[in-house]
């Protein structure tokens, strides 16, 4: 048993280096797998066009499926699941944007603005569409940006116009809601009591299973571990803190469930990159 209860050594916020243009295209069609828990510090939209897989994001666990659309608004920790094999070959696109700076370019188009602003607003919740009777039409377009990027036609505008348009081809119903899994009813309470102690002893007795069936369950469900989501969560606490709040960095440790300064510290430098300190300068300057 590690330290604090439950710790990993998978999982990181992804910083995107947006360039001036606002946004991050990319395409990805070959055939490897996905298993990450992350978070970014932009909006990311999501598009699947081949593979099976999962997606764990606000207690729920959604199908990844052809003509499935994401939409994760900034800071949304999410868990995306792909096992890559001969018969399963997962090809998705992926578009992460300044939702500030898109806004702003919207001024003329109210109703496109509006929607932005709902669905990528900081503590929203995550959205998931079903575009599989557009795909064919969707793949063009983002092929068409793909290629426009290739050559170096594109701009801030042409940034802002493809986000436009994605936001004008979704379905006006999302998928409700996704299923409340074994993992999923775990990851609710971790979420919950994230800055407690968190023993795998506690979180099998909430699972009403032995601590090896919990854990065995719980990989099986989602690819990852128990200890993955937690040191996930509160880093991503942590990181919540050190850019809204005066708190030192060891009251920080303290109030997500570290009990020890020092292991805070080597988890935070893992995983996210930087010191504390250094990730507190980074974003509040």
């Amino acid at each position: 048993m590690a330290k604090d209860g439950l710790e990993g050594d998978a999982g990181y916020l992804e910083r995107i280096a947006l360039n001036e243009n606002v946004i991050y295209f990319h395409r990805m069609q070959e055939d490897i797998p996905a298993n990450y828990h992350h978070w970014h510090q932009c909006v990311e939209i999501l598009s699947v066009s081949r593979g099976v897989g999962i997606v764990l994001v606000d207690h729920r666990q959604y199908t990844i499926r052809p003509g499935r659309l994401f939409i994760f608004p900034p800071g949304k920790l999410h868990k995306v699941f792909v096992e890559q094999n001969a018969r399963n070959c997962y090809h998705r696109t992926t578009v992460h944007f300044n939702a500030q700076t898109a806004v702003l370019y919207l001024r003329d188009f109210p109703r496109q603005q509006a929607l932005l602003r709902q669905l990528c607003e900081r503590g929203e919740q995550a959205r998931v569409f079903d575009t599989s009777e557009i795909q064919d039409f969707l793949e063009l377009l983002l092929a068409r940006f793909e290629k426009q990027m290739a050559d170096c036609l594109f701009s801030v505008s042409d940034s802002v116009f493809l986000i436009m348009q994605l936001l004008s081809l979704l379905p006006q119903v999302e998928i409700e809601s996704g299923q409340k899994t074994f993992s999923t009813r775990l990851i609710r309470w971790i979420d919950e009591h994230y800055h407690e102690s968190c023993s795998l002893d506690e979180i099998a007795v909430i699972a009403g299973c032995s601590p090896g069936h919990t854990c065995r369950r719980f990989h099986e469900e989602t690819g990852g571990t128990l200890q993955e989501y937690l040191v996930m969560r509160r880093l991503r606490q942590a990181c919540e803190l050190l850019i809204h709040t005066q708190l030192s960095v060891r009251e920080i440790a303290e109030k997500v469930g570290f009990t020890g300064y020092a292991w805070f510290i080597t988890r935070f430098r893992k995983h996210i990159g930087k010191s504390p300190l250094q990730y507190r300068k980074a974003y509040c300057q």
